[in-house]
């Protein structure tokens, strides 16, 4: 157990390494060496957990997608109501996408690099993130407690909104990460529609 931990410790320091240095150089002037020298390593000591670059770049890009779709789809099969869990759902999605936004960075500039398993990961998890929340939303419209004309364009906006946190959040912004996520997630329900 605790080897298995200690693997898993080890193979996440090279993920985020990696994607540390991708954001920085970009993926393509990324070298293996200069991820083992951001490690203080040998380059051997990458190959015991990774084939090679384009496997690193897969863990990183794929860790952003895999959250967004594991958040939209508990949010679906979880308790309360709509609104309850819809609020949930944008509030944890903005904090990870907070957390993780230089993978997210890379996932978007890089993602053309991807063999075609990769993208196809992706696809499908931003496929099973769009899934659950639209059937959430419609859901909420069936009870209802939200008022929108289109799901699938609403749950596009709401993807949009909370996504593109990336692009624009600063640790040293006016606003802490649980302030950012309360009122991206306030700002959601409005524009479902939700009462009150």
């Amino acid at each position: 157990m605790l080897k298995d931990e200690v693997i898993a410790y080890k193979k996440e320091r090279i993920i985020d390494a990696a994607g540390q240095l991708f954001f920085e150089k970009g993926y393509a002037l990324t070298t293996l060496d200069d991820i083992a020298a951001a490690l203080s390593v040998r380059k051997p000591f990458l190959y015991q957990f990774f084939a090679g670059k384009l496997e690193l770049l897969s863990e990183v890009c794929g860790k952003t997608t895999a959250y967004a779709s594991s958040i939209a789809q508990s949010a679906l099969d979880g308790a309360g109501s709509p609104t309850v869990r819809l609020s949930r759902m944008v509030r944890a999605l903005a904090l990870e996408i907070i957390k993780g936004r230089i993978a997210l960075a890379v996932c978007f500039r890089e993602e053309k690099h991807l063999p075609p398993e990769g993208l196809r990961r992706l696809q499908d998890d931003r496929r099973r993130f769009i899934r659950a929340l639209r059937l959430l939303l419609e859901e909420g419209r069936g009870k209802g407690e939200f008022s929108f004309p289109d799901a699938n364009a609403t749950a596009q906006a709401i993807t949009g909104m909370t996504t593109w946190i990336y692009i624009w959040y600063r640790p040293d912004g006016a606003m802490q990460p649980d302030e950012l996520a309360a009122e991206t997630a306030a700002m959601a329900l409005r524009l479902v529609g939700a009462a009150g």
